[in-house]
């Protein structure tokens, strides 16, 4: 970390310089596609753990409803996306694309996001993802912060020595 002022043009700060955009993009999609390999594995695991063990039939239910199926595999996959982004901004500060691309999530402060904050930021996705406007924001925001960023007043930085 630098102690030098802010520069305006470079978007450099004490903290580092912020993020851009496109950076922060593939972060996104290369975190999203990390998680789609995990549930793709996950539901691999669970299809066959239930060929091999049939406890719908051991306990007399019969086949599940395709409703509490999809219920029960949104709540799943909404737990394991919390889970990976909360637990990786908290433990390291950044998740594996983040970390892929260089960059870290850290308080306006400079701090490492604690754990409300790291779930305001993931709950701030939902926000954010309106129209993509909280996406786009970054943008035209003097700190390069989404929507997201603001509700859990975060940045995202460069991870430079």
């Amino acid at each position: 970390m630098s102690s030098e002022p802010a520069r305006q043009g470079s978007q450099e700060t004490t903290l580092g310089q912020y993020a851009g955009f496109v950076t922060r993009l593939i972060c996104f999609v290369v975190d999203r596609l990390v998680l789609a390999v995990i549930f793709t594995l996950l539901g691999l695991a669970i299809n066959l753990i239930l060929d091999l063990f049939p406890i719908n039939e051991w306990l007399g239910l019969g086949e599940p409803s395709s409703l509490t199926v999809v219920v029960i595999a949104v709540v799943l996959i909404l737990a394991i996306a919390a889970l990976y982004n909360v637990g990786f901004w908290m433990l390291v500060g950044q998740t594996p694309g983040q970390s892929l691309l260089g960059v870290r999530v850290v308080t306006v402060n400079g701090e490492r996001i604690r754990f409300w904050p790291a779930v305001r930021r993931w709950l701030g996705y939902f926000v954010s993802a309106i129209l993509f406007l909280g996406f786009l924001w970054v943008l035209v925001d003097d700190r390069r912060q989404g929507f997201h960023d603001k509700m859990a007043s975060t940045v995202v930085i460069y991870d430079w020595p």
